[in-house]
């Protein structure tokens, strides 16, 4: 059985259905070699947003033709069916080929994009070979998304399935693509679960393949054991866990269980589940239904004081603050 297949999964999804993603595409791009362009900052599309407190993702899906991305001086040929994400937002280059002077697309020209809430068909480049691209973003809570990529890479890409696949991806892509265009009801919507959709892919095809290097719990989770013990913290993170029951979960012994998840980890297991806990508790504390009082208890703290202080630790800010901040960021949307 291939490394990563028998647990990581469902860790994987545990953690994603814990976090707050959304999505959307924003350039339609038909583009014609030679071509070149450089993206914004992932800071400039958060601002254009007006949304800088969440972690802001692009991604390009190539749906016809092939191209270069270049990103901290490598580059990388996509093909149709591939897809192109950048979990630290660093700025890149798409080019048609090795060089061609790229053309910047600046704060202003994104800014524009954006606040026309539609998605922008853009013709650009000479009379050689075609690509087709859909170009968008990925938006997290900061809360969560520090945690999910801290130990990504600057560059993931995916393959969108089989051939037939890929043909059916591209359809409803360039599907969405038209009713977002056209407008109407449900069209932003439908967008949205799109980028979704093609974000949890392409982050499940990284873990999974075991290609490229990855640290921190993503790390774990390509190891079975180490995998299974994540799916369980994360699954029942209210539990009393200690790392005798971790360990016999995974037929190990305790000290060839501790001396595995913290090397691949970076942490121990108890330090891991508190950190999980504080991500969650940022997560409800967020949601509005419930007090602080409510969620030190929730997460097995023994007093409000305890939990505040380990939030402030975490966090940078009280609990209570966090609170007012996150509700009054909504209203402000």
């Amino acid at each position: 059985m291939p490394i990563g297949e028998m647990y990581p999964v469902d860790a994987l999804s545990d953690a994603l259905r814990s976090l707050r993603i959304s999505g959307s595409m924003f350039i339609d791009a038909d583009l014609k070699a030679p071509w070149a362009v450089v993206t914004p900052s992932s800071r400039d599309i958060a601002t254009a947003l007006g949304n800088e407190q969440d972690r802001v993702i692009p991604y390009h899906l190539v749906t016809e033709g092939e191209c270069l991305v270049s990103v901290e001086g490598a580059a990388t040929q996509l093909a149709a069916g591939d897809m192109a994400l950048f979990p630290h937002g660093h700025v890149h280059v798409l080019a048609s080929q090795q060089g061609v002077a790229p053309l910047p697309l600046r704060k202003e020209f994104v800014e524009a994009v954006l606040a026309r809430r539609s998605v922008l068909p853009i013709r650009h480049g000479g009379d050689g070979k075609a690509v087709k691209l859909l170009c968008g973003f990925f938006t997290l809570e900061r809360w969560g998304a520090d945690h999910l990529t801290a130990g990504l890479p600057a560059l993931i890409t995916a393959r969108i399935g089989t051939r037939r696949g890929q043909e059916l991806l591209a359809a409803v892509a360039r599907g969405s693509i038209d009713a977002k265009v056209a407008g109407g009801p449900g069209s932003d919507a439908l967008v949205c679960k799109l980028s979704e959709i093609l974000f949890i892919d392409a982050l499940r095809q990284f873990v999974s393949q075991g290609f490229a290097p990855v640290r921190g719990w993503l790390a774990g989770l390509r190891d079975p054991a180490i995998g299974h013990a994540l799916a369980l913290l994360h699954s029942h993170p209210r539990r009393d866990w200690d790392i005798q029951a971790l360990a016999a979960s995974c037929a190990f012994s305790r000290s060839k269980f501790l001396a595995s998840f913290t090397r691949l980890v970076g942490s121990s297991p108890m330090k891991y589940l508190a950190r999980w806990r504080m991500i969650l508790a940022a997560r409800d504390l967020g949601d509005g239904g419930v007090g602080v009082k409510q969620v030190a208890e929730r997460y097995r703290y023994g007093s409000e004081a305890a939990f505040t202080k380990a939030f402030r630790k975490t966090f940078g800010t009280p609990p209570a603050a966090f609170r007012r901040g996150q509700h009054q960021n909504q209203e402000t949307q």
